[in-house]
């Protein structure tokens, strides 16, 4: 019989996961409004391509937990009919195997990978990879913190953490642990003369 620690912790988790999707359009909600008002801000919130790619991959993880197996199939089957032009029309992979925080933004579509845990409130712009280290020498999967921003093209490989409020610069890649609060950037680019 489980405990009451338990029953309480289980109960957390599935109320973190109920808001999460509703934590994500706030956010696209909060950026349209700076533009529009109205019926026009929820539209532009809920048409965003990184917001339509985040509730694929919430479905996506939802499809994961639903028992019979046998009796997920068809939805699986939904979800990745619903995951292919994500993939291939806005260029968006949000692995399932993820665990992704209430709040996701993503501001760009386009070349997009994400295998890893992220915290809540977590931008990415587009060209990010946050994943294994490739060539057969992968050592896990990155843990990124709440808050955290990774700039266009950057990259995080490898089982790192990245601690809250980390900000990661355009096409830095980080394979490295990363205290809280810090900021990462690539070296600056060199200007060489013409031939």
């Amino acid at each position: 019989m489980p405990s009451a620690t338990s029953v309480h912790a289980n109960e957390a988790v599935r109320e973190a996961r109920r808001a999460a999707l509703p934590a994500d359009y706030a956010r696209y909600l909060a950026i349209a409004q700076a533009d529009a008002s109205g019926l026009r801000a929820h539209l532009q919130a809920v048409c965003a391509f990184g917001f339509l790619a985040t509730c694929v991959y919430r479905y996506g993880r939802w499809t994961r937990r639903v028992q019979p197996r046998l009796l997920a199939l068809p939805l699986v089957l939904l979800y990745h009919l619903m995951n292919l032009p994500v993939r291939t029309l806005l260029g968006i992979e949000l692995s399932t195997l993820s665990d992704i925080g209430p709040g996701l933004y993503i501001g760009h579509s386009g070349g997009i990978v994400v295998c890893g845990q992220l915290g809540a409130r977590c931008s990415l712009g587009q060209g990010v990879t946050i994943g294994a280290r490739g060539a057969g020498r992968s050592n896990g999967y990155p843990v990124l913190g709440d808050g955290v921003y990774l700039g266009a093209g950057s990259m995080v490989l490898g089982r790192v953490v990245l601690g809250d409020g980390v900000i990661v610069g355009a096409n830095t890649v980080v394979v490295e642990d990363v205290p809280a609060g810090c900021r990462v950037v690539s070296a600056k680019a060199r200007i060489l003369p013409p031939r």
